[in-house]
């Protein structure tokens, strides 16, 4: 150090620069830092995650509502096709007539006689 008002340069031998750190200081810090970062890190995370689960929900949601949409256009579509007017009209125009009461056949039902083996059916309610 130089002393200007003197014109001396003395220098002072008792004080001198720390070179590095020792490593009681390096584990207070890093006891310091490390749990904050990862607890930052984490926080960071779990928002992005939340972020991105929402636009997922926005996104499904989205998809929902247009398959609601064209199930229930379905529907209609297939309530049309079953119609008896427009089946009878396509049936008229194929050459198709209404049968004649002497055409209708009655059902067979099947007797016990006929089949050794008869699996009957209940309907509980």
């Amino acid at each position: 150090m130089t002393d200007w008002v003197y014109e001396n340069e003395t220098r002072n031998y008792g004080i001198r620069k720390k070179i590095g750190i020792n490593a009681r200081e390096l584990c207070l810090v890093l006891f310091l830092v490390v749990p904050i970062t990862g607890t930052l890190i984490f926080h960071l995370w779990v928002r992005s995650e939340i972020t991105d689960t929402g636009y997922k929900i926005q996104e499904l949601s989205r998809l929902e509502e247009a398959l609601t949409r064209t199930h229930e256009k379905l529907i209609v579509k297939e309530e049309k096709l079953q119609s008896p007017e427009r089946i009878d009209r396509i049936a008229r125009a194929i050459g198709m007539a209404p049968l004649r009461p002497e055409q209708v056949l009655p059902s067979r039902v099947p007797s016990v006689t006929d089949d050794i083996f008869v699996i009957a059916m209940v309907s509980r309610r």
